[in-house]
């Protein structure tokens, strides 16, 4: 029985780079094949170096060629990796797994149960995982690489042929205010406005960066009352408090009467910000998923 503590030490993505250099005794035709970039099969051969304590691939004329570990190596990677498609090419037909993990950032919940989470439950055996990508300390395309999840929503765009990555849906802010706020009326001007207090998002996600960027041209030298990386919590201080603030409007949407909450009117447009979904391209031969793709590639912008 193998030791699956060990394994799990051990990146076995790394010998699948490792058997497409060995295959093409190339870097930069491996990186082609697996669609990933040559630094990334470069660093990755690097690390098996130092797993192996040998050089692998040395220089020859203008290619390389194997070293008599890196000959070994291939000789018992081979049958193994033959073993291991088989099995996952029997995987391709069957249903989507059990666990579906999904990683998107919390403000977009209410577009995720509507267009991506209802489309799952048509597979009722299927447990879902959501987690908030915001908070994740590592990146879309590394959640992706190493097979973390199955889809990722993300506010920016990665060129990754192993990826593919379309835009989702676009959303729409409102500047909101508690209905029955003391001084924001219909007749509160711009500088009216700015003398409020208002709430921001924090992050360090270089998307909604961006998007603040804007907030702050838009509405300059405003006085932040309240921060935090939690939307729902933000709505809710908006709601309960004088503070004001930008939030999505399909939050707005939904919280508006439970919480009583008022749409400030404002003569200019506020920006929007771009979710983008991403999945494996590998992951489209398992029949279940493509299917699935299929049904939600309806509602695609």
């Amino acid at each position: 029985m193998a030791n699956l503590y060990d394994l799990k030490k051990f990146d076995l993505n790394l010998l699948v780079i490792f058997e497409c250099i060995y295959q093409h005794l190339s870097i930069s035709k491996a990186a082609e094949t697996l669609y990933i970039t040559p630094s990334a099969v470069s660093q990755s051969l690097q690390r098996l170096r130092t797993q192996f304590n040998d050089p692998l691939f040395i220089r020859s004329g203008k290619g390389i060629t194997p070293t008599v570990t890196g000959i070994n190596l291939h000789h018992h990677l081979e049958k193994n990796l033959n073993n291991l498609e088989q099995t996952i090419n029997i995987m391709h037909s069957s249903s989507l797994s059990k666990k579906f993990v999904i990683y998107s950032p919390q403000f977009a919940t209410r577009l995720i149960i509507n267009e991506l989470i209802h489309s799952l439950r048509d597979e009722s055996d299927i447990e879902i995982e959501h987690h908030d990508i915001l908070i994740s300390s590592e990146t879309a395309e590394n959640i992706l690489v190493y097979r973390k999840a199955d889809l990722v929503i993300t506010t920016e765009s990665i060129n990754n042929r192993s990826i593919i990555c379309t835009p989702f849906t676009t959303l729409e802010h409102v500047l909101a205010c508690r209905k029955n706020h003391s001084r924001i009326n219909e007749s509160s001007t711009i500088d009216d406005i700015i003398q409020e207090q208002f709430t921001f998002f924090l992050t360090e996600n270089e998307g909604i960066k961006n998007f603040q960027s804007q907030i702050d041209n838009a509405l300059i030298n405003r006085n932040i009352g309240f921060s935090s990386d939690s939307t729902i919590s933000i709505t809710n201080i908006i709601a309960s408090t004088d503070i004001i603030g930008v939030i999505p409007r399909a939050i707005y949407e939904y919280y508006r009467t439970s919480l009583d909450l008022k749409e400030i009117n404002i003569d200019f447009t506020l920006p929007s910000i771009t979710l983008y979904l991403m999945y494996n391209r590998a992951s489209l031969n398992n029949n279940a998923f493509a299917e699935y793709i299929a049904r939600i590639s309806q509602n695609i912008i």
